[in-house]
C-alpha cells in the first residue's frame, strides 16, 4: 500500500501567505483613503467652478446681476445656488433660483474670504464683473489633506484656482 502525499498548504505555508497579504494591505490602504479624499476635493472643487462660471454667464447672458451665496446662512459646505434676484428685495426664493449644488456631508470644507463671508451673497454684474469690482475667495480642504483648492474670484470676474495650504495632513 503506498501512501498518496496530501494535497493543501502547509500552516507554515498559510501563516507566511496572510503575513505578507496584511503588509501589503497596511501599506496600500491609507494610499487609498488619500487618493479618495483628494478625488473628494478635485470633484468639489470643479463643481463650485461650475456653478461660478454659470453665475458669471448668467450675468452677462441677462445683463443683471446674478448672485452666489451658501445653500444655508454662511455654511459653504451645506452647498451653494446662483439665483437673480428678480422682485430686487435682496432675499433669494425658489423662484429665483437658477442653479443649486448640494453640500457634500462635510467631506470637504469650504470656507469664503472674510470679505465674501461679511458680504455673502457675492455675485457678478451684467458686464461679468464682480459685483462692486470686491475680490472673493473660497479655500476648499479635504480630511487628512495637506493641499487643498483655492479660488479666487477677482475684481474683474476673472475666476482663478490654485493650491491651498489646509494645515491637515495624514
Amino acid at each position: 500500500m503506498t501512501l498518496k502525499p496530501a494535497k493543501g498548504f502547509t500552516l507554515i505555508e498559510l501563516i507566511v501567505t496572510i503575513a505578507v497579504l496584511a503588509i501589503v494591505v497596511g501599506w496600500a490602504v491609507p494610499s487609498m483613503v488619500t487618493m479618495i479624499n483628494q478625488n473628494r476635493l478635485t470633484a468639489t472643487s470643479n463643481q463650485m467652478l461650475g456653478l461660478l462660471n454659470q453665475a458669471r454667464s448668467e450675468a452677462l447672458r441677462r445683463a443683471d446681476r446674478v448672485w452666489v451665496s451658501p445653500l444655508t446662512g454662511t455654511a459653504w459646505s451645506s452647498g451653494a445656488v446662483v439665483w437673480r434676484d428678480a422682485n430686487g428685495d435682496g432675499a433669494r426664493s425658489d423662484a429665483e433660483i437658477i442653479r443649486m449644488m448640494e453640500g457634500n456631508s462635510g467631506l470637504v470644507s469650504v470656507s469664503g474670504s472674510a470679505s465674501s463671508l461679511a458680504t455673502a451673497p457675492f455675485g457678478f454684474d451684467g458686464a461679468g464683473f464682480a459685483i462692486e469690482e470686491q475680490a472673493y475667495s473660497l479655500t476648499l480642504c479635504a480630511d487628512g489633506l495637506s493641499n487643498g483648492q483655492l479660488i479666487e474670484i477677482n475684481g474683474g470676474g476673472q475666476i482663478r484656482t490654485s493650491a491651498a495650504n489646509c494645515g491637515g495632513g495624514g
